[in-house]
């Protein structure tokens, strides 16, 4: 069955801009959703506030408020914020204005605890009104619910213990840790490579999704021993929650597939997108800015050492990817080198480009609501901060 589906400017709940294009097919049972490309210069109507209206963090005073490895926050319905403070391995609890509530787990074998030497390295919104924490050194998942509690200990089968998120029904989508894709290690570029399967509430695998590859990597291997230096332009894992559906490839195309929960390949998404292939200047430029700060001497050797790092095909097509309470796509532009700040293509839940859009730069950013967007800032003395600016969707 064949179905084409011209959309400009998408009407109904699903708003674009006026001009631009979709085209929407069926191929196989597939979705295929072609976009065009929004012009640089065109913004949605939204609006992100210049400031953020919440920040919580502190430089000294009071131990709540001195955030140090902050890998993940939400925002509760209730208004609370929940911080991952990998620093501590807790979990802090704030309210609407940044007051402290209280803290959850900390260190230790007790229960809720994430042990000695492990730290949450997320927060996900459980079914009902629970929340889950995962710990991957510890390889499991911790279940609190709404007042802090623990509630129960998952530990899912095999090797995969990284949390990526969690389904409304409960199923969660889970990783192993990267490791290099196959082959003799030796000097030269290898790329590692991520497992990916979906596995029950309870942690039982139900379906093994894979091998996909993640990020490059350079490796030196001489009489010195074996080095592993990461490649500046390197391509990433393209991994998350879409609904009911589960994101899952890499960025080196424009183009983002999804899922079903049984590993069916159910949609693609394609972008139009000009591919730029990094040169020796831009590897030099960057290796240089990389150890500006070291003496010369060992700057020298720096260099000389990546001399002969090579070059890649091309730049990765895209970014950060992240889902939003609607179900929107937000995918960042890759930012090119001497480019500025870029900004995000917004796509609706089914795949229709929407336009383009800025977040607040410099920000690891942990979640997009209907109307707020929360990350984590640090500044020049590194002191971390995690920031909250209004988000009004209100003009298409």
């Amino acid at each position: 069955m064949f179905i084409l589906v011209v959309a400009t400017g998408c009407a109904g709940a699903e708003e674009g801009r006026p001009g631009l294009q979709s085209v929407i097919r069926d191929s196989g049972g597939v979705m295929i959703v072609e976009n065009e490309r929004p012009a640089p210069e065109t913004r949605l109507g939204w609006r992100i506030a210049e400031t953020p209206t919440l920040s919580i963090g502190a430089f000294e005073g009071d131990p709540a408020y001195e955030l140090y490895q902050v890998m993940d926050a939400r925002k509760l319905p209730d208004g609370r914020i929940v911080v991952a403070n990998g620093g501590s391995g807790e979990l802090r609890v704030f309210d609407e204005s940044g007051t402290h509530l209280e803290s959850w787990g900390g260190r230790g074998e007790g229960p809720g605890e994430f042990g000695d030497f492990a730290a949450p390295w997320s927060v996900e919104y459980w079914p009902g009104d629970s929340i889950a924490a995962s710990d991957p050194f510890a390889r499991r998942l911790t279940i609190f619910d709404a007042q802090g509690e623990p509630g129960r200990t998952i530990v899912p089968e095999e090797a995969y213990y990284r949390l990526i998120g969690v389904q409304p029904n409960g199923r969660m989508f889970l990783s192993t840790m990267a490791t290099f894709m196959g082959g003799t290690l030796g000097t030269g570029m290898v790329r590692r490579e991520l497992e990916y399967a979906i596995a029950a509430p309870e942690g039982s695998v139900q379906t093994a999704l894979g091998a996909y590859p993640e990020s490059e990597r350079y490796i030196i291997d001489d009489d010195r021993g074996m080095r592993v230096y990461p490649q500046p332009f390197a391509h990433s894992a393209l991994a998350g929650i879409w609904g009911d559906l589960i994101l899952l490839g890499a960025n080196d195309f424009y183009e983002i597939r999804a899922y079903a929960t049984d590993g069916a390949l159910a949609r693609i998404v394609r972008r139009e997108h000009d591919v730029r292939s990094p040169t020796r200047a831009d590897l030099d430029h960057h290796l240089a800015q990389r150890y500006a700060d070291d003496t010369e001497q060992e700057r020298a050797e720096a260099l000389a050492l990546l001399s002969d790092m090579p070059l890649l095909e091309a730049f990765p097509a895209f970014g950060r990817v992240m889902t939003d309470s609607r179900d929107y796509l937000w995918v960042e532009e890759y930012q090119l080198p001497g480019e500025p700040v870029p900004a995000w293509t917004v796509f609706d839940s089914e795949g229709r480009v929407l336009g383009l859009m800025e977040l607040p730069a410099d920000v690891r950013l942990f979640e997009i609501g209907e109307d707020y967007v929360l990350g984590r800032v640090s500044d020049e003395l590194d002191i971390e901060r995690v920031q909250l600016w209004p988000l009004d969707r209100s003009d298409p």
